[in-house]
């Protein structure tokens, strides 16, 4: 391939000149103020969704001295209950130690994190994007297209979905160091970007399309700036030599990862292999749908497993991405402008790791936060189609600037509407139910939510419908189990917690809340042997040597109760209510 970039001549765009100009610090200033407002409402709302989890109950962030551990453990090392357990991200890790050292538990400051993050990758795109636009004008609107562009909701609005930004900071950080190390010749700029070529592979998986990026850019002449007039012939080679580098890096890195990583289960299969090649076509128009029309975004959402290809569902989509790309290709044909291929380039790579299902869970395999970087291509289409309408002479360049700037203005609001589902649980699972009213999780977490604020009827009839799709789902057992443990129907109670026992006998919190629902009808035996079952698969549970200290007591066994009571304090040393019923015991113990 001989293209390298084109620019248009000075002739072409009113006001444009031949040579290329830094970009401004006014520049800057106006995409990092593009990127900031849609997000400030963001600095009020909590923290929602895995937080909890991946936040506020992870004790690897707490201190300084697991730091080392970060890039020899899985997530799974550190504690369990991580959808993401297989995952190797130490220096995501370490964003989170950095974070709750700065902010502890203030949600308000990892928001500011947040945003701040996704400024700084706004910024590097506007910096990659200046690369490929003789005039900045045009590398501006990218960047401003990238920076309210409402895809990145999930990402920046959600505290824990800050490793697509995290990784995006990293990655255009690598290629833009290359590309200045391609045109000085300078050493350090290489090195410079091959240290962040590590460092984007620390953060996310996704950053081994960095070197394919590196290929294609060095295939397509880009920066032009850099290549001497031997190389401006046919570059393959020379593509296979700038890319090795970056090649080895990700090698190394994926040998590391697997050592850490061997002896981690995988994801339990649940889509055959057929199935998850037959629904990718309709997961690239689902990703191509949400970059060109943005709206009514969702955590979770409605997209069927294909399980046939005769079905329409393997077809149309198929039939509308061909169209999609034959599209491209005339337009390519005829115009030889290589920005046709980058910003195809971008949309692709990024999603190509996150296509196959079967490495996600059911009803949760598709994320917008998946197109943090593919927004790269739609930036890079939306630059050259301002500048191509400047070219045309359409009353100099005002129009096409003006044009541009109301679609910014209109994706920054969209932005904000987006976002406010992520200020809580309660918002944001109530939106997935209303997007993706069939999806299971959508529902589940929705029930969860209402439960934990006490709303135990609205969370019944949640979990009511979910059961008549899916009444095999375990998590729908036990939440109605528990769900009407708490609004007194106990026959109910037991009849689901005994089904969730007999779909998955893992769980230690069924047979507690199964326990103690024989425990208030008065079957004694029975709560025992449920508690004594929910001990033995987690000896430390919260409380639940306290409910079996109760049991004994109520049975006569004092002895017996306080030897547990002790037991719940050497592994809850704050509980006031096990102190209490010590005392208690006691009493009743002296005045035998």
């Amino acid at each position: 391939m001989e293209t390298a970039i084109k620019r248009p001549a000075k002739d072409e765009v009113a006001g444009a000149t031949p040579d290329r100009k830094g970009i401004s610090g006014s520049l800057y200033w106006i995409v990092a103020s593009l990127a900031i407002p849609p997000y400030l409402p963001s600095f009020g709302y909590g923290f929602v969704y895995d937080d909890d989890v991946q936040v506020l109950a992870n004790p690897a962030i707490l201190s300084w001295h697991f730091v080392p551990a970060y890039f020899g453990k899985a997530i799974a090392g550190f504690f369990s209950g991580v959808q993401s357990a297989h995952y190797y991200r130490p220096l995501f890790f370490l964003w989170l130690r950095l974070n709750y050292f700065t902010w502890g538990a203030q949600a308000w400051g990892w928001h500011l994190s947040n945003v701040a993050l996704h400024v700084a990758a706004s910024l590097l795109a506007l910096m990659v994007l200046e690369k490929y636009f003789r005039d900045v004008r045009w590398a501006a609107v990218g960047a401003a297209v990238f920076a309210v562009h409402p895809a990145h909701v999930e990402t920046v609005a959600w505290v824990s979905g800050c490793t697509d930004s995290l990784l995006a900071v990293s990655l255009f950080g690598s290629l833009w160091l290359w590309m200045k190390a391609r045109e000085t010749a300078s050493l350090a700029w290489w090195i410079g970007s091959l240290a962040c070529c590590g460092t984007a592979l620390l953060t996310k998986e996704t950053a081994i399309i960095l070197p394919v990026v590196i290929f294609f850019h060095a295939l397509l002449g880009i920066p032009a700036e850099g290549l001497s007039e031997e190389t401006k012939g046919p570059r393959v080679g020379s593509a296979l030599r700038e890319s090795i580098p970056y090649v080895i890096v990700t090698v190394v890195y994926a040998a590391v990862r697997f050592f850490v990583l061997r002896e981690v289960p995988g994801p339990a299969p649940w889509v055959s292999r057929s199935d998850a090649l037959l629904t990718m076509p309709s997961i690239m128009w689902f990703y191509a749908r949400h970059l060109v029309w943005p709206w009514n975004l969702s955590l979770f959402y409605d997209l069927p497993v294909v399980d046939r290809a005769s079905s329409c569902l393997f077809w149309a989509p198929l039939a509308l991405l061909a169209g999609l790309i034959a599209a491209a290709g005339i337009w390519y044909r005829r115009s030889r402008e290589p920005r046709i291929i980058l910003g195809g380039l971008w949309f692709l790579l990024p999603l190509a790791p996150v296509l196959y299902i079967g490495v996600f869970k059911q009803d949760d395999f598709v994320h917008d936060r998946y197109l943090y970087l593919p927004v790269l291509g739609m930036a890079i289409l939306a630059a050259w189609l301002t500048e191509f309408l400047a070219a045309l002479g359409l009353s100099e360049v005002r129009l096409p600037l003006v044009a541009s700037s109301a679609v910014v203005v209109a994706l920054a609001m969209a932005t904000m509407v987006e976002a406010q589902p992520w200020k809580d649980n309660l918002a944001l699972y109530s939106q997935a139910v209303r997007v993706a009213p069939k999806n299971g999780q959508a529902r589940n977490n929705l029930a969860s939510e209402e439960s934990r604020l006490g709303r135990y009827q609205e969370a019944s009839e949640v979990l009511k419908g979910l059961l008549a799709d899916e009444p095999g789902l375990w998590l729908a057992n036990y939440n109605y189990g528990y769900v009407n443990y708490r609004l007194g129907n106990l026959a109910l109670a037991e009849e689901y917690l005994r089904r969730a026992i007999r779909i998955d006998p893992s769980d230690a919190d069924q047979y507690i809340y199964l326990g103690t629902t024989y425990f208030k009808e008065g079957r004694l035996p029975d709560a025992e042997a449920q508690v004594r079952h929910g001990i033995a698969r987690k000896p430390d549970g919260t409380g639940y040597h306290f409910l079996l200290g109760v049991i004994e007591m109520q049975k006569g066994n004092l002895a017996a109760a306080r030897e547990e009571i002790l037991t719940e304090l050497r592994y809850n040393p704050g509980s006031q209510a096990a102190r209490m019923q010590l005392d208690i015991i006691s009493k009743d113990m002296q005045g035998q």
